[in-house]
């Protein structure tokens, strides 16, 4: 059974439907484009203005899952999630009065599946003026790229001993809960944690001991740490450091005070270290609410200049900027 194309109509391929190819009789143009965008590696889809779509290749059905039901009469807006709806609007609008006269560059888009899953895209469309004016949509999976985006950034931002957040971790998340706290004028705290006499642990005990401590102290800092709280970092050597979004002074303190029970309760039996062994930690506590502080540095400076008057005192303590 044939199916007829008027002059202004595609033929309607698609990897999952049941219209035929093209005959000689049809139109060349239809024809080559249609029979084109199978070879391509991208996935193509050609729509209407109003967002019908009549031709499709096998990587447009592969990408939207929509192997086993029809792809080809299904309106394309459809597919997109409503926080894209009015940027691709934007780009059909700028078809509509001739303003894209080519292609417009690509953009990233979220879609909503066939089968409900969510994937993130980069789109393309282009003009096809001939033989009435159509959209020629090229789409690109970014769900493995952007997988992979997020490891190696989540590796960039990760201390590889502890498994706690870097020093870049850290000033990234800093700056980002500095400027959401300051906004909504919530309090923001922060905390610097040092093992206390770490350099003659090391000297007496290893390095892989040394390792070894830095592992359970990052332990137990995770197992002080409140539920809300943002980050808990590895600052650099033998120190760490704690963001506390909306933690006012006092409750900056009861997380420090915290984390000196825990660390303070350590044992190191188990690495085969007399059970005398312990370590303690001296914390500076600094806290930004009232516009005390003209920028996330200045906390951190405060916090650090708290941390070295606990170690004057005498260290396992704590002392506050205030």
């Amino acid at each position: 059974m044939k199916t007829a194309h008027n002059k202004n109509q595609l033929p309607a391929l698609a990897m999952n439907d049941n219209g035929l190819w093209p005959d000689d009789n049809d139109m060349a143009s239809a024809l080559d484009v249609a029979s084109f965008i199978q070879y391509l590696a991208e996935a193509v889809l050609i729509v209407s203005p109003d967002g019908v779509i009549e031709c499709a290749n096998a990587k447009a059905a592969l990408l939207l899952n929509c192997i086993s039901t029809p792809l080809i009469g299904r309106r394309w807006p459809e597919f997109l999630l409503s926080r894209c709806q009015q940027q691709y609007d934007g780009l059909v609008k700028m078809v509509a009065k001739r303003v894209l006269s080519l292609q417009t560059g690509p953009s990233e888009f979220a879609l909503r599946c066939v089968d409900g899953k969510i994937k993130d895209i980069e789109l393309t469309v282009s003009f096809l003026p001939e033989p009435e004016a159509r959209l020629v949509l090229v789409l690109r999976d970014l769900t493995r790229y952007k997988a992979e985006c997020e490891h190696l950034k989540l590796q960039a931002t990760t201390d590889a001993l502890t498994g706690l957040a870097n020093r870049r971790g850290f000033d990234e998340q800093l700056q980002q809960q500095w400027q959401l706290c300051t906004d909504a004028r919530r309090p923001l705290s922060v905390v610097i944690i040092d093992i206390d006499f770490f350099k003659q642990f090391n000297d007496s005990y290893g390095h892989i001991q040394g390792d070894a401590c830095l592992r359970k102290v990052a332990g137990a800092i995770v197992q002080a740490m409140p539920v809300e709280a943002k980050l808990a970092a590895r600052y650099g050597g033998e120190e760490f450091a704690l963001i506390l979004p909306n933690h006012n002074e006092i409750r900056a303190l009861k997380v420090a005070r915290d984390v000196q029970q825990i660390v303070r309760q350590l044992q190191f039996t188990d690495a085969g270290l007399p059970a005398a062994v312990n370590v303690s930690v001296s914390q500076g506590v600094s806290t930004e609410i009232g516009g005390q502080y003209r920028t996330s540095q200045a906390l951190l400076c405060a916090a650090d200049t708290a941390l070295y008057r606990a170690k004057s005192d005498g260290r396992d303590c704590i002392n506050t900027s205030s």
